[in-house]
This record gives C-alpha cells, sequence and structure tokens, in this order.
C-alpha cells in the first residue's frame, strides 16, 4: 500500500512520505504568532492608542512614519496562519498523547499562566476579565474533543451527529461567555479539523476555510496561508526535545512585548 510519495499512518490516513514533521509545524506557528503579536501589540497598540503615545507620534512624525501603518498591517497578515495550525496541532496532540489528563492538564495550567501577560499585552491591564488568552479556547476545544469522541464510540448515524452538533454549541457557546480567544470560530475550526482527521485534503480544506473567514477584516483572510504547511504535513511527530517551549514562549514572549511597548513607546499601565 505504500509508494515513494505517500505513507499510511495507523489511523488510515494518507500523508505523504516527505513533509514537514509536527515539530516543524509548532516552529512555523510560534513564528508566525510572534510575528503577529508584534504587530498588533507593539505597532498597532500604539498607533490607535487612545491616550496618544509620545514616542510614537514622534515616529510617525519621521519622513519613514507613514510606512507605520501598513508595517503592523503586513506583520498581521504573516502571522494570521499561527491559530489554524496551533488547532490542527491540538487534534493531532489529542489523537496521539498517551495522557490526555497531562494534556488537557497543561493547556489548562498554561493558560492560568499566560492570562496575567495577555492582559499586559492587549488591554494593557493586569486583570481583564472580558477577554481570556488563546490556551483557554485550546482547552474548550480539548474538552469538546473529549466529549465527540465519547460520542463516536457510543452513538451511530442520525445520534451521533446530533451528539457531535450538541457538543459543538456547547463549546461555542462557553468560549463566548468566557471570552475566549477566538471564540466560536475557534472551536468550530478545532472541530471541523478532529472530524476530517482521516482526510488530508478535507482537513486542508477546512484550514484554509475557516481561517479565511476568521481572519477576512482586516487581514484579507490571511489565516488561510495555514493550509499550505497543514498540506504538506507529513503525520510524523518530529523531534520534541523542547516541548515545553512552545508552551513557555507564548506567556514569556507577551510579557516582554508589552514590557518593549511600555519602555519605548511610554504607554502607561492602565
Amino acid at each position: 500500500m505504500e509508494n515513494e510519495r505517500t505513507h499510511f499512518t495507523q489511523t488510515g490516513r494518507v500523508w505523504p512520505e516527505k513533509g514537514m514533521d509536527g515539530a516543524a509545524l509548532k516552529w512555523i506557528a510560534m513564528w508566525c504568532m510572534l510575528i503577529d503579536h508584534i504587530g498588533a501589540v507593539v505597532l498597532e497598540y500604539g498607533l490607535f492608542y487612545q491616550g496618544g503615545a509620545g514616542r510614537m507620534e514622534v515616529l510617525l512624525e519621521q519622513p519613514w512614519g507613514v510606512f507605520l501603518y501598513p508595517l503592523s498591517l503586513f506583520l498581521r497578515i504573516l502571522g494570521r496562519p499561527a491559530f489554524p495550525i496551533y488547532c490542527f496541532l491540538l487534534t493531532e496532540g489529542f489523537i496521539h498523547t498517551a495522557d490526555r489528563k497531562r494534556y488537557g492538564r497543561n493547556l489548562l495550567l498554561f493558560g492560568l499562566i499566560s492570562e496575567i501577560p495577555f492582559n499586559l499585552a492587549v488591554a494593557n491591564r493586569v486583570f481583564h476579565p472580558a477577554y481570556q488568552n488563546v490556551f483557554f479556547e485550546l482547552f474548550i476545544g480539548f474538552l469538546i474533543l473529549c466529549r465527540i469522541e465519547w460520542a463516536e464510540k457510543r452513538a451511530y448515524g442520525a445520534g451521533e451527529m446530533n451528539l457531535v452538533c450538541l457538543y459543538t454549541l456547547i463549546g461555542c457557546g462557553a468560549s463566548i461567555l468566557v471570552g475566549a480567544d477566538y471564540n466560536a470560530i475557534g472551536i468550530l475550526m478545532i472541530v471541523f479539523l478532529y472530524r476530517f482527521r482521516n482526510s488530508r485534503r478535507k482537513q486542508t480544506a477546512a484550514a484554509g476555510v475557516i481561517g479565511f473567514l476568521e481572519t477576512l477584516f482586516p487581514t484579507l483572510g490571511a489565516g488561510a496561508l495555514a493550509a499550505i504547511p497543514i498540506w504538506f504535513y507529513n503525520g510524523k511527530r518530529g523531534k520534541q526535545q523542547m516541548k515545553f517551549l512552545f508552551y513557555w514562549f507564548y506567556p514569556l514572549h507577551l510579557l516582554i512585548l508589552f514590557l518593549i511597548r511600555w519602555y519605548f513607546l511610554g504607554i502607561p499601565l492602565e
């Protein structure tokens, strides 16, 4: 059944023999996220800060200052594929992890660890209960996948589909209720990527279409670009020596970007 270009995994999926493994996708997502957040947390926040950032105004007065607006948008566009890739990696982790409890616990733990750095970066304040970081979105998605897997094993036909729809609606509602980053559309992406786990084409299409819709404004649907690395995923885990780097990077880079904005642009903490 195997040939030079494709191979079958134990789940029955067909992936290219050559391509990018899970570790490579993590690096791509991490760098995209950093680029996106440089644009959002530093440049975009400084440009649209309601109190008027004095140092940003000085920069805008320079001959090249006019390029700061398109630069911030360009960085956001480059970074938009990050979230769909993370959703894809969540589904892969859910399928292959040997310890579901530890996997879910890590998502929740780093959601709690990341909340203050996230608040500082996006709202310039320590407490911002109306908006929660992306780990909470992924944690809710993880819980919904647990219930969908249960439904797939215990129901058939219309009964299974009804339960999948019910759990998906609960996940969407929960993400909206807690103000999770990416809210309902993030849960939909996670569910579709999981349900299409046996088809590389369908997973890629789901990432492209939902990624496009989620980022349609103002970043011109750039999230659809996540379909490219997902298509070239080879179904292999890759080297995971720095596993927790990918967890710690999220709160640490948000905190550093907040400090850069505070120090260089002079935007005070609210």
